[in-house]
């Protein structure tokens, strides 16, 4: 159904168009606006990228097999990872830093402090005095060895304790706790040393000192 329009809203009709006709036409007449856009043009590839595209496309059916080369490389290195750390957790094959350390060389006093610790005791047990000769062999044994290893023993160790020290090999080992459980029984079990048990000490020094001693 089309509805009657009057005269009065023809002619309004017409000046909204025409106002509107004014607007556009000043709009367009504005200088300091650019209505006319230039189409862009997209700037050219450098020379050396054309080189570069055509390689990797001749490449691109390889590329997978690198990719997948480089997975297995990565699975392996893991493997053999986990591999050599269970080897290493073995009962059998388990070490420890102080086992794979080498070891420290045993204890044998130089050849010169050998002869003056000997000379000393003799003479003490030349006056009789053959328990004090039995400790001086001891303690100053005992005392080159916290000169040489840099230790704190002291003179107060038993024969057993002197068993275990570290740096003695198993002969020094028997030939110190031997003079000390001498010393011992001096002081502590009542009867002072003899002669015969003054000479069993020094013999056994004497034979692990003076043999292969250090000059």
């Amino acid at each position: 159904m089309t509805v009657p329009v009057g005269p009065q809203q023809a002619a309004s009709a017409g000046g909204a168009d025409s106002a509107f006709a004014e607007a556009h036409a000043e709009l367009r007449a504005d200088q300091s606006l650019q209505f006319q856009m230039d189409a862009l043009v997209p700037p050219e590839p450098p020379a050396w990228l054309e080189p570069l595209a055509l390689f990797l496309q001749a490449i691109a059916p390889f590329l997978v097999y690198v990719f997948w080369a480089g997975v297995a490389v990565v699975a392996l290195l893991i493997l053999y990872v986990i591999g050599t750390e269970i080897m290493r957790r073995l009962p059998g094959r388990k070490r420890d830093a102080a086992t794979e350390a080498q070891p420290a060389p045993a204890y044998r006093p130089a050849y010169a402090r050998a002869k003056a610790l000997l000379e000393e005791a003799d003479r003490l047990a030349a006056q009789g005095r053959y328990s004090e000769a039995a400790r001086v062999l001891l303690h100053r044994s005992i005392e080159d060895l916290e000169q040489v290893f840099s230790l704190a023993i002291g003179p107060g160790l038993t024969s057993r304790e002197i068993a275990r020290l570290d740096p003695l090999s198993p002969q020094g080992r028997d030939v110190f706790s031997g003079i000390a459980r001498a010393v011992e029984m001096s002081l502590f079990g009542g009867r002072a040393l003899g002669a015969q048990d003054f000479a069993q000490c020094r013999e056994a020094y004497a034979s692990f000192a003076l043999q292969g001693s250090r000059r």
